[in-house]
Protein backbone atom coordinates (compact mmCIF):
# COMPACT_ATOMS: atom_id res chain seq x y z
CA UNK A 1 0.00 0.00 0.00
CA UNK A 2 1.99 3.21 -1.01
CA UNK A 3 1.47 6.50 0.27
CA UNK A 4 -1.66 7.94 -2.11
CA UNK A 5 -3.33 4.61 -1.21
CA UNK A 6 -3.24 4.53 2.65
CA UNK A 7 -6.62 5.15 4.02
CA UNK A 8 -6.23 4.65 7.84
CA UNK A 9 -10.12 4.46 8.56
CA UNK A 10 -10.08 2.09 6.01
CA UNK A 11 -7.21 -0.06 7.65
CA UNK A 12 -8.66 0.33 10.81
CA UNK A 13 -12.04 -1.04 9.20
CA UNK A 14 -9.74 -3.83 8.04
CA UNK A 15 -8.39 -4.65 11.25
CA UNK A 16 -11.59 -4.58 12.87
CA UNK A 17 -13.14 -7.52 10.11
CA UNK A 18 -10.76 -9.27 10.40
CA UNK A 19 -10.34 -9.75 14.57
CA UNK A 20 -13.41 -10.90 14.55
CA UNK A 21 -13.05 -13.56 12.24
CA UNK A 22 -10.08 -14.78 14.34
CA UNK A 23 -10.55 -18.59 16.22
CA UNK A 24 -9.62 -17.71 19.57
CA UNK A 25 -11.21 -20.89 20.71
CA UNK A 26 -8.90 -23.42 22.68
CA UNK A 27 -5.80 -21.80 24.11
CA UNK A 28 -3.14 -23.35 25.24
CA UNK A 29 -0.66 -23.22 27.67
CA UNK A 30 3.31 -21.67 26.62
CA UNK A 31 5.75 -23.68 25.89
CA UNK A 32 9.45 -22.73 27.12
CA UNK A 33 10.74 -20.40 24.74
CA UNK A 34 7.45 -19.66 23.18
CA UNK A 35 7.88 -16.47 24.78
CA UNK A 36 11.53 -15.92 25.35
CA UNK A 37 12.84 -13.62 28.25
CA UNK A 38 15.16 -11.41 28.14
CA UNK A 39 17.64 -10.41 30.94
CA UNK A 40 19.45 -7.08 29.41
CA UNK A 41 21.19 -6.65 33.24
CA UNK A 42 24.24 -7.03 31.84
CA UNK A 43 24.25 -4.53 29.63
CA UNK A 44 22.46 -1.69 31.75
CA UNK A 45 25.67 -2.35 34.13
CA UNK A 46 28.30 -2.37 31.95
CA UNK A 47 26.83 -0.01 28.99
CA UNK A 48 29.23 -2.50 26.59
CA UNK A 49 29.09 -2.76 23.43
CA UNK A 50 29.45 -6.27 22.89
CA UNK A 51 26.94 -6.49 25.56
CA UNK A 52 24.55 -4.19 23.33
CA UNK A 53 25.07 -6.98 20.63
CA UNK A 54 24.28 -9.47 22.09
CA UNK A 55 20.60 -8.57 24.09
CA UNK A 56 20.06 -6.77 20.39
CA UNK A 57 20.78 -10.35 18.93
CA UNK A 58 17.86 -11.70 21.76
CA UNK A 59 14.91 -8.72 20.60
CA UNK A 60 15.76 -9.37 17.29
CA UNK A 61 14.92 -13.09 16.83
CA UNK A 62 11.85 -12.34 19.46
CA UNK A 63 10.64 -9.52 17.22
CA UNK A 64 10.76 -11.99 13.78
CA UNK A 65 9.52 -15.00 15.60
CA UNK A 66 7.18 -14.33 18.36
CA UNK A 67 6.70 -10.62 18.23
CA UNK A 68 6.48 -10.88 22.56
CA UNK A 69 9.10 -11.38 25.24
CA UNK A 70 9.13 -11.10 28.60
CA UNK A 71 12.12 -8.31 29.72
CA UNK A 72 13.90 -9.00 32.99
CA UNK A 73 16.81 -6.75 34.86
CA UNK A 74 15.64 -3.87 33.57
CA UNK A 75 15.72 -0.14 35.29
CA UNK A 76 12.17 -0.14 37.22
CA UNK A 77 12.40 -0.80 40.81
CA UNK A 78 10.30 -3.73 42.19
CA UNK A 79 9.05 -1.95 44.62
CA UNK A 80 7.66 1.01 42.28
CA UNK A 81 6.12 -1.83 40.52
CA UNK A 82 4.35 -3.15 43.73
CA UNK A 83 2.94 0.93 44.08
CA UNK A 84 1.92 1.19 40.94
CA UNK A 85 -0.30 -1.68 40.98
CA UNK A 86 -1.45 -0.70 44.66
CA UNK A 87 -2.76 2.10 42.83
CA UNK A 88 -4.08 0.78 40.53
CA UNK A 89 -6.60 -1.45 42.17
CA UNK A 90 -6.86 1.48 45.03
CA UNK A 91 -8.59 3.44 41.77
CA UNK A 92 -10.54 1.21 41.04
CA UNK A 93 -12.15 0.56 44.53
CA UNK A 94 -13.25 4.13 44.90
CA UNK A 95 -17.09 4.67 44.66
CA UNK A 96 -18.48 4.90 40.76
CA UNK A 97 -19.17 8.08 41.42
CA UNK A 98 -15.95 9.59 41.95
CA UNK A 99 -14.73 7.57 38.98
CA UNK A 100 -17.11 8.86 36.79
CA UNK A 101 -16.47 12.76 37.74
CA UNK A 102 -13.15 11.75 35.60
CA UNK A 103 -14.68 9.80 32.76
CA UNK A 104 -12.86 9.84 29.65
CA UNK A 105 -13.88 11.85 26.60
CA UNK A 106 -16.36 13.61 28.90
CA UNK A 107 -18.24 16.67 27.77
CA UNK A 108 -16.35 19.78 28.74
CA UNK A 109 -12.61 18.63 29.41
CA UNK A 110 -10.62 19.40 26.62
CA UNK A 111 -8.03 16.21 25.79
CA UNK A 112 -9.36 13.44 24.47
CA UNK A 113 -8.49 10.11 26.10
CA UNK A 114 -7.29 10.19 29.65
CA UNK A 115 -9.09 9.79 32.28
CA UNK A 116 -11.79 6.76 33.44
CA UNK A 117 -12.94 4.40 30.97
CA UNK A 118 -16.22 2.50 32.31
CA UNK A 119 -16.65 -1.21 32.59
CA UNK A 120 -18.40 -2.51 29.13
CA UNK A 121 -16.88 0.63 27.08
CA UNK A 122 -16.55 -0.09 23.08
CA UNK A 123 -13.52 1.92 22.99
CA UNK A 124 -9.82 0.89 22.68
CA UNK A 125 -9.93 -1.18 20.85
CA UNK A 126 -13.21 -0.15 18.51
CA UNK A 127 -15.66 -3.38 18.91
CA UNK A 128 -19.43 -3.80 18.31
CA UNK A 129 -18.78 -6.46 21.53
CA UNK A 130 -17.69 -4.55 24.93
CA UNK A 131 -15.03 -5.01 26.83
CA UNK A 132 -15.09 -6.33 30.42
CA UNK A 133 -12.64 -4.18 32.09
CA UNK A 134 -12.46 -0.86 33.64
CA UNK A 135 -9.53 1.54 33.10
CA UNK A 136 -7.94 5.05 34.04
CA UNK A 137 -5.46 6.31 31.11
CA UNK A 138 -3.07 8.98 31.14
CA UNK A 139 -0.79 10.25 27.90
CA UNK A 140 2.01 12.44 27.26
CA UNK A 141 3.77 14.21 24.11
CA UNK A 142 5.48 16.89 22.92
CA UNK A 143 1.98 19.58 23.84
CA UNK A 144 0.27 17.44 27.03
CA UNK A 145 1.89 17.11 30.25
CA UNK A 146 0.82 15.35 33.53
CA UNK A 147 -1.45 18.62 34.09
CA UNK A 148 -3.60 17.86 31.15
CA UNK A 149 -4.72 14.81 32.85
CA UNK A 150 -7.71 14.11 34.58
CA UNK A 151 -6.62 13.00 38.64
CA UNK A 152 -8.68 12.20 41.57
CA UNK A 153 -8.06 14.57 44.34
CA UNK A 154 -5.72 13.77 47.34
CA UNK A 155 -8.68 13.57 49.39
CA UNK A 156 -10.31 10.85 47.21
CA UNK A 157 -6.66 9.06 46.69
CA UNK A 158 -3.90 10.31 48.67
CA UNK A 159 -0.40 9.72 46.26
CA UNK A 160 -2.20 8.60 43.71
CA UNK A 161 -0.99 11.23 40.65
CA UNK A 162 2.58 11.35 42.49
CA UNK A 163 2.94 7.32 41.61
CA UNK A 164 1.30 7.42 38.37
CA UNK A 165 3.94 10.26 37.34
CA UNK A 166 7.00 8.58 38.86
CA UNK A 167 5.97 4.86 37.44
CA UNK A 168 5.35 6.84 33.83
CA UNK A 169 8.74 8.71 34.03
CA UNK A 170 10.67 5.44 35.10
CA UNK A 171 9.31 3.60 31.85
CA UNK A 172 9.48 6.07 29.89
CA UNK A 173 13.09 6.23 30.38
CA UNK A 174 13.17 2.61 30.27
CA UNK A 175 11.46 2.81 26.89
CA UNK A 176 14.41 5.21 25.73
CA UNK A 177 17.14 2.92 26.98
CA UNK A 178 15.37 0.33 24.74
CA UNK A 179 15.65 2.20 21.73
CA UNK A 180 19.61 1.49 20.84
CA UNK A 181 18.42 -2.01 21.45
CA UNK A 182 15.90 -1.83 18.90
CA UNK A 183 18.00 0.22 16.07
CA UNK A 184 20.99 -2.13 17.08
CA UNK A 185 19.23 -5.58 16.41
CA UNK A 186 17.99 -3.95 13.01
CA UNK A 187 21.25 -3.10 11.80
CA UNK A 188 21.24 0.25 12.36
CA UNK A 189 23.48 3.04 14.29
CA UNK A 190 22.84 2.83 17.89
CA UNK A 191 21.30 6.30 18.15
CA UNK A 192 19.11 6.03 14.54
CA UNK A 193 15.82 6.22 17.09
CA UNK A 194 16.70 9.64 18.88
CA UNK A 195 15.51 12.22 16.73
CA UNK A 196 12.39 10.74 16.79
CA UNK A 197 11.81 9.95 19.80
CA UNK A 198 13.08 13.13 21.08
CA UNK A 199 9.45 13.86 22.02
CA UNK A 200 7.76 10.57 21.54
CA UNK A 201 4.12 9.92 22.17
CA UNK A 202 2.88 7.75 24.70
CA UNK A 203 0.10 6.04 26.63
CA UNK A 204 -0.81 4.38 30.07
CA UNK A 205 -3.54 2.40 30.69
CA UNK A 206 -4.25 0.97 34.28
CA UNK A 207 -6.80 -1.89 33.91
CA UNK A 208 -8.85 -3.20 36.20
CA UNK A 209 -10.21 -7.17 34.92
CA UNK A 210 -13.12 -8.74 36.91
CA UNK A 211 -14.11 -12.24 36.93
CA UNK A 212 -15.93 -13.27 34.03
CA UNK A 213 -19.33 -14.09 35.01
CA UNK A 214 -21.56 -16.84 33.72
CA UNK A 215 -24.00 -14.15 32.40
CA UNK A 216 -22.61 -10.59 31.75
CA UNK A 217 -25.05 -7.96 31.68
CA UNK A 218 -23.71 -6.90 28.42
CA UNK A 219 -22.76 -8.57 25.47
CA UNK A 220 -18.86 -9.13 26.49
CA UNK A 221 -16.87 -11.61 25.35
CA UNK A 222 -13.69 -10.50 26.51
CA UNK A 223 -11.74 -8.57 29.16
CA UNK A 224 -9.91 -6.84 25.95
CA UNK A 225 -11.40 -8.01 22.46
CA UNK A 226 -8.43 -9.51 20.01
CA UNK A 227 -6.50 -6.76 18.52
CA UNK A 228 -3.28 -5.81 17.23
CA UNK A 229 -1.22 -2.86 19.29
CA UNK A 230 -0.57 0.36 17.17
CA UNK A 231 2.66 1.01 18.80
CA UNK A 232 6.05 0.94 18.57
CA UNK A 233 6.55 -1.33 21.29
CA UNK A 234 4.29 -1.89 24.27
CA UNK A 235 5.94 -2.51 27.90
CA UNK A 236 3.00 -4.55 29.84
CA UNK A 237 2.97 -5.07 33.55
CA UNK A 238 0.55 -8.46 34.61
CA UNK A 239 -0.09 -9.93 37.68
CA UNK A 240 -1.44 -12.59 36.99
CA UNK A 241 -2.53 -14.99 33.85
CA UNK A 242 -4.99 -13.37 31.36
CA UNK A 243 -2.82 -12.76 27.86
CA UNK A 244 -3.29 -15.03 25.26
CA UNK A 245 -1.20 -14.27 22.35
CA UNK A 246 -1.17 -15.92 18.79
CA UNK A 247 1.76 -17.70 18.11
CA UNK A 248 3.08 -17.95 14.73
CA UNK A 249 5.46 -20.45 15.11
CA UNK A 250 3.14 -23.01 16.46
CA UNK A 251 -0.20 -21.48 14.29
CA UNK A 252 -2.26 -21.34 18.25
CA UNK A 253 -3.27 -19.12 20.52
CA UNK A 254 -1.36 -19.42 24.00
CA UNK A 255 -1.58 -18.05 27.38
CA UNK A 256 1.12 -16.24 28.64
CA UNK A 257 3.04 -16.77 32.08
CA UNK A 258 3.09 -14.42 34.22
CA UNK A 259 7.46 -13.69 35.15
CA UNK A 260 7.43 -11.52 38.40
CA UNK A 261 8.82 -8.27 37.95
CA UNK A 262 9.03 -8.38 34.00
CA UNK A 263 7.75 -6.68 31.37
CA UNK A 264 5.99 -8.42 28.17
CA UNK A 265 7.17 -6.30 25.63
CA UNK A 266 5.57 -6.61 21.92
CA UNK A 267 5.96 -4.70 18.82
CA UNK A 268 3.07 -2.98 17.21
CA UNK A 269 1.81 -2.02 13.81
CA UNK A 270 4.08 1.12 13.81
CA UNK A 271 7.12 -0.92 14.17
CA UNK A 272 5.58 -3.68 11.89
CA UNK A 273 5.02 -0.66 9.03
CA UNK A 274 8.53 0.97 9.86
CA UNK A 275 10.05 -2.45 9.80
CA UNK A 276 8.54 -3.64 6.16
CA UNK A 277 6.73 -6.56 7.95
CA UNK A 278 10.28 -7.51 9.20
CA UNK A 279 8.89 -7.72 12.94
CA UNK A 280 5.47 -8.85 13.89
CA UNK A 281 2.27 -7.05 15.22
CA UNK A 282 0.86 -10.00 17.02
CA UNK A 283 -2.71 -10.36 17.79
CA UNK A 284 -3.81 -10.81 21.37
CA UNK A 285 -6.40 -10.49 24.07
CA UNK A 286 -7.17 -10.34 27.38
CA UNK A 287 -9.28 -12.40 29.57
CA UNK A 288 -10.15 -13.31 33.56
CA UNK A 289 -10.81 -16.76 34.41
CA UNK A 290 -9.94 -16.31 37.90
CA UNK A 291 -12.59 -15.82 41.23
CA UNK A 292 -10.92 -12.43 41.88
CA UNK A 293 -10.15 -9.24 39.78
CA UNK A 294 -6.57 -9.34 38.16
CA UNK A 295 -4.78 -5.93 36.91
CA UNK A 296 -2.60 -5.13 34.05
CA UNK A 297 -0.53 -2.08 33.35
CA UNK A 298 0.51 -1.47 29.60
CA UNK A 299 2.30 1.50 28.80
CA UNK A 300 1.90 2.49 24.42
CA UNK A 301 5.09 3.61 23.29
CA UNK A 302 5.67 5.82 19.81
CA UNK A 303 7.93 7.75 17.82
CA UNK A 304 6.71 12.06 17.76
CA UNK A 305 3.45 11.97 16.95
CA UNK A 306 4.00 14.31 13.77
CA UNK A 307 7.37 11.92 12.84
CA UNK A 308 7.79 10.59 9.73
CA UNK A 309 8.44 6.84 9.74
CA UNK A 310 10.35 6.11 6.27
CA UNK A 311 10.83 2.80 5.89
CA UNK A 312 14.08 1.81 7.63
CA UNK A 313 16.97 1.64 5.19
CA UNK A 314 18.11 -2.43 6.56
CA UNK A 315 14.61 -3.18 5.81
CA UNK A 316 13.81 -2.83 1.71
CA UNK A 317 15.71 -3.37 -0.95
CA UNK A 318 15.40 -4.23 -4.71
CA UNK A 319 13.68 -7.38 -4.07
CA UNK A 320 11.80 -6.49 -1.67
CA UNK A 321 10.34 -2.69 -1.91
CA UNK A 322 8.75 -0.63 0.61
CA UNK A 323 5.12 -1.81 1.24
CA UNK A 324 4.12 1.46 3.35
CA UNK A 325 4.02 5.01 3.09
CA UNK A 326 6.90 7.43 4.82
CA UNK A 327 3.96 8.46 6.96
CA UNK A 328 3.62 9.65 10.75
CA UNK A 329 1.07 7.90 13.64
CA UNK A 330 -1.16 11.15 13.15
CA UNK A 331 -1.54 10.02 10.03
CA UNK A 332 -1.71 6.04 9.96
CA UNK A 333 -3.13 5.21 13.71
CA UNK A 334 -4.40 7.91 15.43
CA UNK A 335 -7.51 7.41 14.20
CA UNK A 336 -8.07 3.96 15.93
CA UNK A 337 -6.76 5.28 19.18
CA UNK A 338 -9.63 7.87 18.30
CA UNK A 339 -7.69 10.76 18.43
Amino acid sequence: MRSSEFDPEAKELELRAESSNWDVSNPVPADPGDIPVIDISAWIASGDDVDLAAVAAQVNDACETAGFFQLVGHTVSRELIDEVFDMTERFHALPLKVKESLRMDREGWPVAGVGYLPMYSRKLPTREKANLNEAFLVKGNRELDFDESQWPGDDALPRFRDTVERYAGAVNRLALRLLPVYATALGLEADFFALGFEHPSWRLRMTRYPPVPEQPEVDADFGIAPHVDTTFFTLLLQDAAGLTIFSHTRGCWIQAPVVPGAFVVNSGELMKQWTNDRYLSVRHFANNDASESRYSIPFFYNAAADFPMECLPTCHDADNPPKYPTISYNQSQAVAQGE
